[in-house]
């Protein structure tokens, strides 16, 4: 039996199950409903954003950053838009369910989109119970913060990586999320729309009370023991691209838009214009609101960390009338993340149960509101549980992981499907046909030796892009932990980040010189391969500038979903069961 259980034949079969990849076929009718228009997939995208960044984050960051939280913000939007081009592209060619998921499943196999799609789950998870613990505490602001001295004082919790207090309002504000998302598609996004039009009255409302009330001081301040070295970086540059990081959480609901696919109305071409849409308008609306906040008020205060932001702010300002419609706007903000949050993962676990590759319990659309309610209720009752146990700060330390790392897979895809057709001559019928080329201009297509993607061409980008995936973790490595080597001009490690840039470069250009697919989208990522190299580059970077935490959670988390998949995903896939051809 540990004979077979080595033989070469058996690893060979689980490899081949690992590496299988789901074809993908466009159906205009679909279990799910199709209803969404443009106006409902932007406003989509731009509620799963514009909430925990805008009315909990800012206070955290600008006690953490300084000032230049401002170009945290900036960065992360940039990287995030880079991102999200690579999504429409994506979205464009394969407009199913399932967002990251689905792109990598039909890319590059079966195994990586599993794991892909297994810690999407968690961060959609520990984002909405983020966004719950955040709303609850705007709520319990309305009444002084009663709720919460009550609860700390009554069932207070000894444990350091747990909150002060079980937080049971959140988890009943998840029931009733739930129930919401459970309602119809329709249903939930009207509800969203809503929502995200007194947000934006009250964003607005917030920029000008910070224009009226700019201190350029607060972008000056000396150096004091709490607040770092002063000035508009007191904590250096470091702390900036730490905030960068956590920022990106701030972009994440973008990729809403992309789990909508069987729900959208032509989503080939509605779902690319929802994505440019909503991210250009969070990238402006936080560049301003980074902007007014810390001129309006010095980030040197340490209560900034421990209450809503606006509501302390506002109140310290004494305009208790704009601090109670801010509290209000804020509430139907973080209540509109919050369902554009849940719809989210939902969408993503009835994806993967619908695969095969976690319990198919899960994949049940129910009958009347034609919604995946199962995975719906299993979400909410999950992100609840999770929301009464950690505090706000305790989970934005564990977000972005999972969601720079989809971000990161999505631009690689787009490299490798960019540069192959589904028919495509072999690699011997190639040889044969430019047999009098040498290695060198069949590498770098020179000059012009295919003008058609082939199986060759194919597997040099492949190549080429694991290796600039892997250089760009070696760079990024040097910039994340060897910043202080690079500004005190230490030979050895400018002499290793100005190879690995070099050579970042030169397999770039091979892969450029690749010729691309003619296959007509509806919209195309420019410049490739330049762009989704440097989105890949900068995610990389900001994964590891994450909270060690945020790996230990990840590598929890990643051994329970290897033990999901070996034992339950791998034997239930439907892509290893026979096609039956009507």
């Amino acid at each position: 039996m540990i004979k077979n259980l080595f033989s070469k034949k058996i690893w060979q079969s689980i490899w081949g199950k690992m590496s299988r990849k789901k074809e993908f076929f466009y159906e205009e009718e679909t279990e799910l409903k199709r209803v969404l228009n443009v106006f409902d997939l932007t406003f989509l995208g731009i509620g799963s954003m514009l909430g925990m960044g805008v009315y909990i984050m800012v206070g955290d960051l600008a006690n953490k950053v300084g000032p230049a939280m401002v170009v945290s913000f900036i960065m992360a939007g940039i990287a995030s838009t880079l991102s999200a081009m690579c999504y429409a592209e994506f979205a464009g060619r394969t407009p199913g369910t399932g967002s990251a998921y689905a792109y990598c499943y039909i890319t590059i196999g079966e195994f990586i989109a599993f794991i892909l799609g297994w810690n999407l789950c968690l961060e959609f998870v520990i984002g909405t119970a983020c966004l719950a613990r955040g709303m609850s505490g705007y709520v319990d602001s309305l009444f002084s913060g009663a709720i919460g001295h009550y609860l700390n004082s009554t069932m207070h919790m000894k444990y350091e990586y747990l909150s002060h207090y079980p937080d049971f309002f959140s988890f009943a504000l998840m029931i009733i999320f739930t129930a919401i998302i459970s309602s119809g598609v329709k249903e939930s996004t009207t509800f969203n729309n809503i929502f995200v039009t007194i947000n934006s009255i009250t964003i607005v409302v917030l920029v000008v009370v910070g224009i009226i009330h700019v201190n350029p001081k607060n972008w000056s301040l000396p150096p004091s023991p709490g607040g770092g070295v002063g000035g508009f970086m007191p904590y250096g540059f470091s702390s900036v691209m730490e905030g960068a990081a956590t920022c990106f959480y701030a972009y994440t609901g973008f990729d809403t838009v992309a789990t909508t696919g069987a729900e959208a109305k032509n989503p080939k071409k509605t779902i690319p214009l929802a994505l440019v849409l909503s991210i250009s308008c969070a990238v402006i609306v936080y560049t301003c609101i980074s902007t007014t906040f810390t001129l309006m008020w010095p980030y040197t205060d340490p209560h900034l960390i421990n209450n809503p932001p606006y509501p302390y702010v506002l109140d310290k300002l004494e305009l208790s009338v704009v601090k109670w419609f801010v509290i209000v706007g804020a509430t139907a903000a973080v209540t509109g993340c919050l369902l554009a949050s849940l719809f989210g993962m939902a969408r993503i676990f009835y994806s993967i149960a619908y695969d095969g590759l976690i319990f198919k319990y899960l994949s049940k659309v129910n009958s009347c509101t034609r919604t995946p309610v199962r995975s719906t209720a299993i979400s909410g009752l999950l992100t609840g549980l999770i929301s009464i146990l950690f505090s706000t700060e305790q989970l934005i330390e564990m977000t972005s992981l999972g969601t720079l790392m989809a971000y990161t897979m999505v631009a690689v895809c787009v490299l490798i499907l960019r540069y192959e057709d589904k028919e495509m001559q072999s690699s011997s019928q190639y040889f044969e046909q430019y047999k009098d080329y040498g290695f060198s201009n069949k590498l770098l297509n020179v000059p012009k030796v295919s003008l058609k993607p082939n199986q060759l061409t194919s597997s040099i980008v492949k190549w080429c892009t694991l290796i600039v995936a892997f250089m760009c973790v070696c760079l990024g490595a040097i910039f994340a932990f060897g910043s202080n080597y690079l500004l005190n001009s230490e030979p050895f490690v400018i002499f290793a980040a100005v190879l690995l840039a070099i050579l970042i470069i030169f397999f770039t250009i091979i892969i450029g010189r690749q010729p691309q697919s003619k296959v007509k989208l509806s919209f195309k990522v420019y410049p490739v391969p330049l762009l989704p190299v440097i989105c890949i580059f900068i995610n990389v970077y900001l994964m590891l500038k994450l909270n060690h935490l945020t790996w230990i959670r990840f590598f929890i988390w990643l051994v329970l979903g290897l033990l999901m998949y070996f034992c339950y995903g791998i034997w239930n896939s439907e892509e290893g069961k026979p096609r039956i051809v009507k």
